[in-house]
């Protein structure tokens, strides 16, 4: 039998012995050579305790696995026997804090373990490694198989099988443990089933298309069901996503062991059912709704009452009540639904070829299995189907540490500045140090952590807040002891309480929210262990819109201090009360309760609408009548129409409410139906009524944690362009092109408490870029930049977005700027990276200094050169009058030409838009460059044109007319007519305007472009400048052209080597947006900032122009200047040099203690050219001999230089 087979055997079975598993599982992977010891470790001083904390009887040192074996270092094997009375997953944080001690100066552990009664019990293979960013502390990961009657050994049998062929190093070993893998594996093929259920109805299914999700027709619908949809596809998904989130979920109750305690209850009770070719209405719909969700006393009237089989409640009797909301029956449940059976065998054969954990993994201590999480990232994955959101799944690692860092800041924010040592090992490593002994102090820690309050305002599938719930729950549970409580700590309870009073979350996604509430009841399930009726968590986990106040599908404006307050306040102490009796409450109570709950909000919403409707109306009739009674314009009318608006919206929605109230109370329909209507609305300060309280102090969240959305406005526009307005209307931080996320932080800060914290992760593109002007101005003016861990290129999310964990802690002083400075390929690397991080990395930057403009963010020595970079007074935007982009078509395949020949009055080129040659008036083209044209120091060529329809006259772009244009260029007019459908169709139609529908889509780069100037791409790798020194080339939108102003004397061949210099490459990667493979964006708001000298001495601007003279020449020829070097050698040499000159431009003090000056030597290396281009080769070549000479004082500056001023110049010429 091959090996897998014989290991599969093993792990589906009872412990073995130890004999046995040595014989049977280590010798067939490792070999026989084992260093034996046979020590029992708990009976050691150092161990005793915590050994019996954690429930263990035994720990035997078996030995060593040997370097003779395999190519990892020394493993040590230990066989664990725990106490009968004890659960191991209870026992999780004593077992890991047991292990890191005896982990102490080892790296690998391999450890099983079992109950001394090993018959039907579950044991556990575990590997526990300290990577070598981990050698000298207490931290190490652990990884754990799971084994046992009932239990599927597959994985692990397959990965030791190939384990035992492999060399056996480190990388071996976390392969054969790796949870991501596995992750990976079920992540894959639950999408493929999902896919498979949704195409069955809608004949469709998401496929990714050239790195992009798009909706491909596999197949007609199934009309009868998709009808019942109304063909909408979205609900089609949102009920498939639902109906396998049920049944993922009963997998983890079948590992509790509470469905018949029979661990393959899914799978037995599809083979064994007569009733599969309708087995969701007939078999899944009575379990969900007549069992799941319906106390046993009503389980046979339920049953009677939809008509199913009653022998069924008797066969599921013992199954528990679980109440929460998540097998309630929606309208879409109520639907018919049949799916054939294949569907179901292979969703049950691939759920049942895996082991669920209940307990969510630790980054440091994880089951090799599927837990909740996953739930989680199937969920946040499966928004690709759903258009768009922005949403980006956040590995469990980073969740993690900001989890931590936000819990700890909190928490210093409170305390002493004593304890803030203790605090951090208390959260990171789970140690009570002795300062947090002492009674007084444990306490006030943990009234903290039993009042903090947590929201994440975008929750997705929960992560943050459970990462949040495990750190709490971790914290109390170490602290308690110390307490001198009467009363054993009780986890079912404290993790009850965390939930209830210490977590928030909203999301847009009434999938999100479901998926978030059904993580937090698996993490309740853990620790129970006879079943009770799940908590309510409606108001915890909430559906709504973050961003924004609505009510009846619609924005709705709320005034922030209406008149009736008293009232107000009264009518949401009410809703709190009746909130938080909720949580608790299951059956016709808990119904009850919820139409309670929905008609105290509308009577808040009400009063708040009364109180502010006589104003609205008055303003309304005022406007009205104004504008019923005279012709207005401009802002006059704008403002009336606005009023009214207003007034047509508050009016829509008074009618909605009380439609609602009577809906909510009228008698003769059920309980059940009632507690289910929506009353689609969210508003923070009425929804989390306990939290924003008339205190304005105590008013608002403590922590706003998670991951928003990232979403540019274009994309929100192209779906609901109201909704853009809106947002763009009611924030400050909707400047420019401005991004969902920028949004996120305002408002975060916005329902923080006056001592709050706000922590996401995102992009921080928001600190340089044109469109974070707003968000930098409110940042700025409230000095709540308080610490950015900056991941620079490295992907944290599978996608090009370059994000950083970033807190904002409003009247902080400092800034603490962290940057990855390593090339890490794995987010297990990024996590020992930011466990290792120390504060003396950090650049320390006054918040005083940030405004509206951009940013200049880095880190180390780098941070000293930016500063004395910006000693110099002037910046780049003081040099240049104007940085323009170029054209903008609109229709770019109709305007350009491409592969141009110019004959003496046209020119023939090839027209993309009409896929052949075409010829038109050279008149009536202008020569384009294009990004790949433009390289540094060239000498401008192009082969490309672009239609253009202007005369340029007195400074000013007017389009010809069409009878001019079919008078004087009547080859082009016959083109453009050819395109005319295309180009009145631009944008929607909004070009479809007789005798204009050939003009540009802007008029963006039109006047500027015949002017001298530079130009360059607007993504590069380095500089690539260059000079059109005639303007003569007009360019895309993908080149920016620079004019200088006009009062600047250096020459433009002297900006040229300025922006092309390796000076401001380096401060550019610095400071702007990276973006793949390590290339730049040279957007104006990048480059205007660059530090530029007040005065520069005039010798070092003619060495630099005469260099960039015989650079321009040597590249305007196709032949080599000198015999022995190839030209781009000499050029490479000669920007070396210019490199130096600029150098002792910006450090002069340091040159000038050195002793180093270049700009005399070069003036007499490098002769001047002469207009007669025939001498030049000859002045160019002999320069260059001089220059190679031995005693060349440039050579040997150029050689000093960076030895006497290695600490200026490394950083910057190593990049």
């Amino acid at each position: 039998m091959e090996l897998k087979h014989k290991l599969e055997k093993i792990f589906n079975n009872d412990y073995p012995g130890t004999d046995r598993f040595i014989a049977d599982v280590i010798v067939p992977i490792f070999g026989n050579e084992i260093e034996y010891i046979n020590d029992d470790l708990a009976e050691r001083n150092e161990y005793a305790e915590k050994a019996k904390k954690a429930g263990i009887k035994h720990i035997k040192y078996i030995g060593d696995l040997t370097e003779k074996n395999y190519s990892a270092e020394n493993i040590v094997l230990l066989d664990v026997t725990l106490d009968d009375t004890k659960n191991i997953e209870r026992s999780r944080v004593n077992i890991q804090q047991l292990i890191r001690s005896i982990m102490d100066y080892r790296q690998h552990l391999m450890i099983v373990f079992h109950y001394e009664d090993v018959k039907d019990k579950q044991w556990r293979f575990s590997y526990a490694y300290k990577g070598d960013s981990l050698k000298d502390s207490t931290s190490a990961k652990r990884y754990t198989y799971v084994f046992g009657k009932g239990y599927r050994g597959r994985t692990a049998a397959e990965r030791f099988e190939v384990l035992a062929k492999s060399p056996r190093n480190n990388e071996d070993f976390e392969k054969a443990f790796s949870v991501a893998a596995l992750s990976d594996e079920f992540f894959d093929k639950y999408r493929d089933i999902y896919a498979d259920f949704v195409q069955y109805i809608t004949g469709k299914r998401y496929e990714k298309v050239k790195n992009k999700w798009e909706e491909v027709k596999k197949e007609d619908p199934n009309t009868e069901i998709f009808s019942q949809f109304n063909n909408d596809d979205k609900r089609v998904r949102d009920y498939v996503k639902k109906m396998l989130g049920r049944l993922t979920f009963l997998c983890f109750l079948q590992r509790k062991g509470w469905m018949h305690n029979d661990r393959n209850f899914l799978q037995n009770l599809y083979q064994t059912s007569p009733l599969q070719d309708d087995f969701l209405d007939a078999v899944l719909e009575p379990l969900f709704f007549g069992v799941l969700n319906t106390p046993p006393e009503k389980r046979k009237e339920v049953f009677t009452k939809n008509g199913w089989n009653t022998e069924l409640a008797d066969e599921w009797n013992e199954i528990p009540y679980l109440n929460g909301g998540l097998f309630e029956q929606t309208r879409e449940d109520k639907l018919t639904v049949k799916f054939p059976k294949k569907l179901f065998q292979e969703l049950f054969k691939f759920l049942g070829e895996y082991n669920f954990t209940i307990d969510e993994n630790d980054p440091d201590d994880a089951e090799i299995g599927i837990d909740p999480e996953m739930l989680g990232r199937v969920f946040e994955s499966l928004l690709e189907d759903n258009k768009d959101k922005g949403a980006f799944y956040t590995p469990k690692e980073i969740v993690q540490y900001m989890c931590r860092q936000s819990i700890i800041e909190y928490l210093k924010t409170h305390t002493d500045q004593l304890l803030h040592t203790d605090i951090e090992d208390l959260i990171n490593t789970g140690l009570v140090n002795h300062a947090l002994q002492n009674k007084d102090y444990a306490r006030t820690l943990y009234k903290l952590l039993k009042e903090v309050t947590v929201c994440d305002p975008a929750i997705g599938s929960g992560a943050f807040p459970m990462g949040i719930l495990n750190i709490l729950f971790t914290a109390r549970q170490h602290l308690y002891g110390f307490l001198k409580e009467s009363e054993p700590f009780n986890p079912l309870e404290v993790k009850k309480d965390i939930i209830r009073d210490n977590i928030y979350g909203v999301d847009i996604e009434q999938g999100a929210v479901d998926i978030a509430r059904l993580r937090f009841w698996l993490a309740i399930l853990v620790e129970e262990q006879v079943a009770t009726p799940l908590p309510n968590l409606d108001y915890r986990i909430v559906r709504g819109n973050s961003l924004i106040t609505t009510f009846n599908d619609e924005y709705i404006q709320l005034p922030d201090n209406p008149d009736g307050r008293t009232k107000l306040a009264k009518l949401k102490k009410e809703l709190h009360q009746l909130q938080n009796d909720l949580f608790d409450l299951n059956g016709d109570e808990k119904l009850q309760r919820e139409i309670e709950i929905k008609c105290k909000i509308l009577d808040i919403l009400k009063v708040q609408l009364g109180i502010d409707k006589a104003n609205a109306q008055a303003v309304g009739r005022i406007e009205s009548d104004i504008f019923e009674d005279k012709k207005l314009s401009g802002k006059t009318l704008k403002k009336a129409k606005q009023a009214r608006a207003i007034e047509e919206v508050k009016s829509r929605s008074l009618f909605a409410l009380n439609s609602l109230i009577t809906s909510l109370t009228t008698p003769a329909t059920s309980l059940a139906d009632r507690a289910q209507i929506d009353i689609k609305f969210f508003d923070w300060k009425i929804v989390f009524s306990n939290i924003f309280s008339d205190d304005a102090n105590a008013s608002g969240f403590d922590i706003v944690i998670g991951n928003p959305p990232f979403l540019r406005i274009q994309g929100i526009k192209a779906v609901n362009s109201d909704y853009a307005d809106v947002l763009a209307k009611i924030f400050n931080s909707a400047t420019g092109s401005f991004d969902l996320y920028a949004l996120f932080v305002e408002q975060g800060l916005q329902i923080i408490n006056h001592v709050g914290l706000v922590n996401y992760i995102m992009p921080i593109k928001w600190t340089n870029a044109a469109f974070g002007k707003g968000l930098r101005s409110i940042v700025s003016a409230a000095t709540a930049s308080h610490k950015f861990i900056n991941f620079r290129d490295y992907q944290v999310f599978n996608a090009s977005t370059y994000t950083a964990l970033q807190w904002f802690i409003p009247n902080s002083n400092e800034l603490l700027y962290f940057e990855l400075d390593q090339d890490l390929k794995t987010n297990n690397e990024i996590a020992d990276f930011l466990l290792n991080l120390k504060f003396e990395e950090a650049a320390i930057i006054d918040n005083s200094k940030f405004d509206n403009k951009p940013w200049t963010l880095t880190v180390g020595p780098s941070a000293n050169i930016i500063k004395r970079l910006e000693r110099h007074t002037r910046c780049l935007d003081d040099i240049f009058e104007k940085i323009f982009q170029g054209l903008a078509t609109s229709k770019d395949d109709v305007y350009f030409i491409y592969d141009c020949i110019c004959h003496e009055d046209a020119i023939t080129g090839f027209s993309k838009q009409l896929n052949k040659t075409v010829t038109i008036e050279r008149k009536f083209v202008k020569p384009l460059l294009k990004g790949e044209d433009v390289h540094r120091y060239d000498d401008i060529t192009t082969d490309r044109f672009v239609v253009f329809p202007y005369r340029i006259e007195c400074g000013n772009a007017l389009l010809y007319s069409e009878e001019e244009i079919s008078t004087n260029f009547p080859k082009g007019y016959c083109y453009l007519k050819e395109c005319e459908d295309v180009l009145r169709a631009r944008e929607k139609g909004r070009f479809n305007i007789d005798g204009e529908w050939f003009q540009f889509g802007r008029k963006q780069g039109i006047l500027a472009a015949e002017k001298s100037k530079l130009v360059a791409p607007d993504i590069s790798y380095g500089g690539n400048f260059a000079y059109d020194k005639d303007g003569i080339f007009y360019q895309t939108t993908t080149i920016y052209g620079y004019i200088k102003k006009a009062h600047i004397k250096e020459d433009y061949k002297f900006w040229m080597a300025l922006l092309n210099s390796r000076l401001f490459w380096w401060y550019l990667t610095n400071t702007g947006t990276t973006l793949a493979n390590g290339f730049f964006r040279f957007k104006p708001d990048y480059v205007k900032p660059f530090p530029i000298p007040e005065t520069i001495s005039s010798e070092i601007v003619e060495s630099v122009e005469r260099l960039v003279e015989h650079i321009l020449y040597i590249k305007s020829k196709k032949s080599s200047i000198n015999t022995y070097v190839d030209n781009d050698v000499i050029i490479r040499q000669y920007e070396e040099i210019i490199d130096a000159l600029l150098y002792e431009l910006y450090f002069s003090e340091d040159f000038n203690k050195a002793n180093i000056s270049f700009s005399l030597d070069v003036l007499n290396c490098f002769e001047p050219l002469k207009d007669s281009r025939s001498e030049n080769s000859t002045i160019i070549n002999n320069s260059f001999e001089r220059l190679r000479s031995m005693d060349n004082s440039i050579r040997s500056n150029l050689k000093y230089m960076h030895v006497v001023l290695d600490s200026i110049l490394t950083p910057i010429v190593s990049l």
